[in-house]
């Protein structure tokens, strides 16, 4: 078996059998790929117990998009209300003993679902199982999920509070129900909520460490909502600390992760406003090269940006930052 990233036993496990995987596919504007993720999940070697599509309102035609494909999938629609209400939908109507998520512009490579099924037969413990993925764009290869965000084997409950390192996972349905699914208030970071739920009411994650998802990444250099993404994962963190009776230690982790937020909201305002050459870019510049706690090579390249917007905007130009993964992700103050 590929090796299993989890942490160590409480106790003697007992045998187990296979479980039932759902895969949950929040859908909206996705026709032109949309089949594309089904068949991958159709065509696992361990078939899943089925495939559950939430089409969130979209006004395009999912059935014609699916074909031939759509007597072999559950469609249920709802009206618009955001990816995590979709994937909310949907894992409440799937039936399997775990779900596993899919995004409709992704793929399952052909052996992500035994894989996953094979680690939670050998550790009936864990509550969560991901595998690692590889993140593309173009239809390149980028590099892998693990190298950008390391898997947190110890200390699970620190390491969900200062970024998402797990993501597409399968869940135990009853469990992730019972802690109240995908946190709907939010946009950017309804998936990291869920699992911080999760690992918060003492889920166990496992992590297959073999690429078996893949992470298709939309055109651009920047995220455009970069900025936006940041300033949602310090609400999250501000309300989980409300929230949730943690230790000190905790709260600490949470202090130290939101200030780290608000240096790459800070360096995203600057770089998002370089890239659309608006009044802003020289202002939003000076923050990140005058502000605390940014590395000499990002206050250079902060000064030039005041000094030029106009050359900084044409270095940024057709670049992919390097660094977008684990911005997404909740880890990485500074790209490069």
């Amino acid at each position: 078996m590929t090796r299993l990233l989890a942490p160590a036993p409480a106790g003697p496990l007992a045998p187990r059998e296979r479980p039932t995987l759902s895969v949950v596919i929040p859908y909206y504007r996705r026709a032109d790929v949309i089949a594309e993720a089904v068949r991958s999940a159709l065509e696992q070697t361990e078939p899943p117990h089925e495939i559950v599509i939430c089409d969130d309102g979209s006004p395009d035609d999912l059935d014609g998009a699916l074909g031939a494909l759509r007597d072999r999938v559950t469609v249920v629609r709802r009206r618009n209300g955001g990816a995590a209400a979709a994937l909310n939908t949907a894992v409440a109507l799937a039936t399997g003993e775990f779900v596993v998520q899919l995004d409709s512009d992704d793929v399952f490579l052909p052996r992500r679902l035994e894989a996953i099924a094979d680690a939670i037969v050998a550790r009936p413990d864990l509550d969560v199982v991901a595998t690692d993925a590889f993140v593309e764009q173009g239809g390149k290869v980028l590099w892998r999920f693990l190298e950008a965000v390391p898997f947190a084997v110890e200390r699970q409950r620190l390491a969900v509070l200062r970024h998402c390192f797990f993501a597409w996972p399968a869940m135990r349905r009853s469990r992730f129900v019972a802690v109240g699914g995908f946190d709907e208030r939010y946009r950017a970071t309804s998936d990291w909520a869920g699992f911080i739920r999760l690992v918060l009411d003492g889920a166990l994650v496992g992590m297959v460490d073999e690429p078996l998802y893949r992470w298709r990444l939309g055109a651009g250099s920047i995220s455009a909502e970069g900025a936006f993404n940041a300033a949602e994962e310090i609400r999250l963190l501000q309300q989980v600390s409300a929230t949730y009776e943690l230790t000190p230690d905790e709260r600490r982790t949470i202090d130290e992760a939101v200030t780290g937020m608000r240096r790459r909201a800070t360096l995203l305002r600057a770089k998002e406003a370089v890239a659309d050459g608006g009044a802003a870019a020289r202002r939003h510049s000076l923050e990140v090269a005058l502000g605390p706690g940014f590395s000499p090579r990002t206050r250079a390249k902060a000064a030039l940006a005041v000094a030029s917007p106009g050359l900084a905007r044409r270095a940024l130009a057709g670049r992919f930052a390097p660094g977008t993964a684990q911005r997404r992700f909740g880890v990485g103050v500074e790209a490069s």
